[in-house]
């Protein structure tokens, strides 16, 4: 029981930091609607149960001790935050065409950018290491399994409720006059979460 409350407190405290997760969930609901942002969370939260799986099977050791895999999949990860920031600062749309973009091809590009942004996500990566490595000391593989459902679950209900915060009727209406801008600003974020991780990777 001990072990679970361990795993439950420090990935509460990993997936309450702001990071590209956070950043990508606010830029959909700004941008889109509650649906897609928590079609996004949903992403993610695949992507969570995806690095679990990676860490039970010990093939995240793996990847990360293959320098040049780990580098190649650094500079996927901070191209695609890079992408989206720029998309989300030149192409700004506005509160009028939020809600009208429902279709299912939004949902499932949010679902497909919640799960690359976390899959790519070497935050993410490192985390698993020393969950599955250090804190988790069972080798019982069932256990390590239910615990990567627990924080997968877990991430989507976060997500969800960040989504829910950030298209509440009551929120947009507040706030309606900054939404623009606040959009941009999480686009900047987006590109400098990018270019600290391109300039880390090649300058350290």
């Amino acid at each position: 029981m001990m072990e679970f409350f361990t795993v439950a407190i420090l990935h509460l405290f990993a997936v309450a930091s702001p990071g590209p997760d956070f950043a990508l969930v606010t830029r959909q609901s700004l941008r889109y609607n509650r649906k897609v942002a928590i079609w996004t969370s949903l992403g993610i939260g695949v992507g969570i149960l995806f690095h679990s799986l990676l860490a039970i099977t010990g093939l995240v050791l793996l990847i990360t001790s293959n320098e040049l895999f780990l580098t190649i999949l650094k500079i996927i990860g901070s191209l695609y935050l890079l992408y989206l920031g720029v998309n989300s600062i030149l192409g700004s749309k506005g509160l009028g065409n939020i809600e009208k973009e429902n279709t299912n091809t939004d949902k499932f590009n949010g679902f497909l950018a919640g799960l690359i942004t976390n899959v790519t996500n070497i935050k993410a990566i490192l985390f698993f290491i020393t969950v599955f490595s250090v804190v988790i000391g069972t080798g019982n593989n069932l256990y390590l399994l239910l615990y990567g459902a627990y924080m997968a679950l877990a991430t989507f209900i976060w997500f969800s409720i960040i989504s829910y915060v950030f298209t509440n009727e009551g929120f947009k209406n507040k706030f309606s006059s900054f939404l623009d801008l606040f959009e941009k600003i999480i686009g900047f974020v987006l590109i400098l979460l990018s270019l600290q991780i391109l300039i880390y990777q090649i300058f350290i």
